[in-house]
């Protein structure tokens, strides 16, 4: 399992693979804070509700290993290109208005303050949005997860 402070550690990034018992497919990366440097393990995982903790100072999800692979590859590609994009995007924020005569004097006004703040948070919305779309291709199954589980709870089933 992933472990990190302040960042500095291990973490899993990206879903993709989903499953009709709701488990799926996740990269642990080598971070520093919280960027993910070097893809460690890919596994194949499900969350556990009921292992997670939330406390004031300390949030961690719980999750149940199912099987381990080799590295996801196209999920590593994916994770390095959106941290390439989040970088052009907050770079381009930044740059263009100055290309095209903005100044900070201009856009003063509450409601530009208010745009610029959404056009950074833009880039943020795009995962949701695509693991909200990978996930509605693949219905739950109650019938797949109880299958796992008791595949998972067999003595012979090695993880």
């Amino acid at each position: 399992m992933p472990a990190s402070f302040n960042g500095i550690g291990t973490a899993y990034y990206g879903e993709c693979d989903f499953r009709a018992d709701g488990s799926y497919v996740t990269t642990e990366w080598i971070t520093v804070f919280f960027v993910p440097l070097l893809p460690f393990r890919s596994v194949r995982l499900i969350r556990v509700p009921s292992q997670d903790v939330n406390l004031i100072v300390f949030i961690s999800e719980g999750f149940a290993v199912i099987e381990r692979g080799p590295l996801h590859w196209g999920q590593v590609g994916r994770v390095y290109g959106f941290a390439l994009l989040l970088v052009a995007h907050v770079l381009a924020c930044f740059e263009v208005p100055q290309l095209i005569g903005l100044t900070w004097g201009m856009v003063a006004k509450p409601w530009w303050i208010f745009v610029c703040i959404l056009l950074l948070a833009l880039p943020f919305f795009l995962p949701l949005y695509l693991r909200h779309k990978a996930r509605r291709k693949v219905p739950y199954c109650g019938a797949a997860l109880l299958e796992t589980i008791n595949r998972l709870k067999s003595p012979q089933t090695a993880v």
